[in-house]
């Protein structure tokens, strides 16, 4: 009997504590995350925690990036995310010490060591296949050409590297946008909808199949380059801009896929005998925007509806007080 009850307080001294201390909570003790996510081209990637070195190949998912996690988990960024000309995150850019140029190898992505390397599936394939082969783990991203989908690549990349709480507020932001602009130009006739054409330093753009087609059925406009039948990758002849007539032409601020002075070039088109004759040019209804909303495949796609449908109707805005107060209703 006495050897059975000094067993009994033989076991209660190593265990013990966990009877004492139920509520004890075990601070500075790193606890890794283990997840999988699938990307846009079916590939199954798994993580044992989340990615600290992120690097994304293109413009539009280093927008999201640098909004959806820490910037120190960027390995890297692009020259042109730190172009004050065109860039929308010079200031988020500029707290990352590691700058590459646009096109860079997959000798230099390797150099950087990522966790996780994000591409769009339209990037070379040989080129993707490269990474894979150098043992990167590579998240394929479609290339958005609706509203819904830039939505959807938020979504999906906010679980690719754990941030889903940031992708939600990334999501709402953009939707508290698109819903003002959506409240506005539902009271806007559909006979007073305007024709609007955007022109970049190649002319006409915007065929009824991109992401810029969404953006203007967004903004309340109808795109005069999908009017015109405009097939990706060919031009738009005067004679059909002219058949067209739109209301509104619309120009960037300045160009940031192809050189030339975006100034010169409005002054060209503005003063082209051959064109005198639309109502965008005899009623001077000309608006400028920034070169990154045309094809704005990030968060950044709300702020190209809203600035679109606001310079096209502002009267209709008008009513609403400033933008800045709107954001506040």
């Amino acid at each position: 009997m006495r050897s059975f009850i000094l067993a009994i307080i033989m076991i209660l001294a190593v265990t013990g504590c966990s009877f004492e201390k139920p509520n004890t909570v075990i601070e500075n003790t790193a606890v890794q995350t283990q997840y999988q996510v699938t990307d846009d081209k079916g590939n199954i990637l798994h993580f044992s925690e989340s990615p600290k070195r992120i690097y994304a190949t293109t413009l539009s998912l280093e927008e999201i990036l640098t909004d959806m996690v820490p910037l120190k988990r960027i390995a890297a960024i692009s020259e042109p995310a730190a172009d004050p000309k065109t860039s929308l995150i010079i200031d988020k850019a500029a707290q990352i010490p590691l700058k590459l140029p646009q096109k860079v190898s997959v000798e230099q992505i390797l150099a950087l060591k990522p966790d996780l390397v994000i591409v769009q599936e339209n990037s070379n394939t040989a080129f993707i296949q490269a990474l894979k082969d150098v043992g990167l783990k590579v998240y394929i991203t479609k290339v958005p050409t609706t509203l819904d989908m830039v939505r959807q690549r938020i979504i999906n990349l906010s679980v690719a590297v754990n941030e889903q709480q940031q992708g939600n507020r990334i999501i709402d932001e953009l939707d508290h946008k698109t819903k003002l602009v959506k409240d506005v130009i539902g009271a806007i006739p559909a006979e007073e909808k305007k024709i609007l054409m955007g022109y970049s330093l190649l002319g006409v753009f915007g065929s009824a199949e991109g992401l810029f087609n969404d953006i203007c059925i967004n903004a309340g406009v109808i795109n005069g380059a999908a009017v015109a039948g405009l097939v990706r990758g060919e031009h738009l002849s005067k004679e059909k801009i002219v058949e067209v007539n739109p209301d509104v032409l619309m120009f960037p601020d300045y160009s940031s896929t192809q050189e030339g002075d975006t100034v010169l070039f409005r002054k060209e088109v503005l003063k082209d005998p051959a064109l005198q004759s639309i109502k965008a040019i005899k009623n001077n209804n000309v608006i400028i925007i920034k070169d990154r909303y045309r094809y704005a495949a990030s968060q950044y796609i709300g702020d190209g509806i809203l600035d679109i449908a606001q310079k096209t109707y502002p009267e209709y805005f008008a009513k609403i007080g400033s933008i800045k107060q709107a954001k506040q209703i």
